[in-house]
């Protein structure tokens, strides 16, 4: 942590957990939490810059009233939650006014970068609440891919992390559209990714599965176990499918087995049909041969007579020719 003025601040822990770091590092390379610039807000004086350089777990610890739960409220503050969420009445009860009389603004950044690769993201909340006025409150972003982000604290742009890319003022339904797609917060449902100390004691008396839900919808993993179970119950379908297939197989065999002896004699009787047409067939065929036999004899028997009543008929001629001529003589 670097101060610009407070004198109650938290400590750092960054523990090396390697198996940790090792799962972020493989993890999809989107945005993650980079810094969190406060600037008068509640009980921090002055500005305030908390960087993350670690990408294993944070943990920040301190005694009471070292500001713990007000940077997580800051970051609520800056993301758009309702202040219901930051233990606020109003705006006003936001800024820090100590050892001022003119203090009507505060404002929480929070920068994001890309885990790998280049891209940046800056979200910022500006609560103006003049002693003498209504409060109000204005939301200014930063999205940033060109990749020459220069964020630090001795960064003259500071909180912006890029000076090439425009800063813009934001509505609310943008921001929370903005953080949708890019860090998939939903705003409108902050149960889904901070928890609330007041939440603690009822969190802790959830059951084992209740709990497991909890943890599943705050990590955002509820998707992959209804994943699971989707894959499951097709497996029990296709597993009762074939249990069904194989009581039917059964049965078929069990009935397979009782028609046997009805089934061999079926197939006597189909062989004595196929050697009945067989021999059908070569008698048959055998029929046939001796009618054409007999034909080419009864046609050679007819072909002999007509040549010998033809030779008959031409020995009659000559014979009455001879006749004619004696009777003429």
């Amino acid at each position: 942590w670097r101060s610009g003025g407070t004198q109650r601040l938290a400590k750092m822990v960054e523990p090396r957990d390697e198996d940790a770091d090792a799962a972020l590092a493989a993890s999809a390379a989107g945005l993650a939490l980079h810094a969190v610039v406060l600037d008068d807000f509640k009980s921090y004086s002055g500005r305030v810059v908390a960087e993350f350089n670690s990408r294993g777990i944070i943990a920040i610890v301190g005694p009471n009233g070292a500001g713990k739960s007000c940077l997580v409220e800051g970051i609520c503050f800056a993301l758009g939650l309702d202040l219901r969420s930051m233990r606020a009445q109003n705006l006003k009860a936001l800024v820090n006014r100590t050892g001022r009389d003119d203090g009507v603004a505060c404002a929480v950044s929070c920068v994001f970068r890309a885990r790998s690769g280049a891209g940046a993201l800056c979200v910022q909340r500006r609560a103006i609440a003049p002693a003498d006025g209504p409060a109000r409150s204005e939301f200014r972003v930063q999205s940033c891919s060109c990749g020459s982000f220069g964020w630090g604290v001795e960064h003259d742009q500071l909180p912006w992390p890029c000076d090439q890319c425009e800063v813009r003022v934001a509505r609310r339904s943008e921001l929370k559209a903005l953080l949708l797609r890019e860090l998939q917060l939903d705003v409108d449902r902050p149960d889904t990714f901070v928890v609330q100390q007041s939440a603690c004691a009822s969190i802790a008396q959830q059951t084992p599965l209740e709990l497991l839900c909890f943890i599943e919808d705050f990590a955002r993993t509820a998707h992959l176990r209804r994943g699971v179970e989707a894959e499951a119950a097709t497996v029990g379908r296709l597993r009762a499918s074939l249990a069904a297939l194989g009581a039917s197989l059964s049965r078929a065999c069990a009935e397979r087995t009782r028609r046997s002896p009805a089934l061999d004699a079926a197939e006597e009787l189909e062989a004595c049909r196929l050697r009945l047409e067989a021999a059908k067939g070569a008698h048959l065929r055998l029929e046939i041969h001796h009618l054409s036999r007999a034909a080419a004899r009864h046609e050679q028997a007819k072909a002999a007579l007509h040549t010998a009543l033809e030779a008959a008929r031409g020995a009659l001629q000559a014979s009455r020719a001879r006749e004619k001529e004696a009777a003429e003589a």
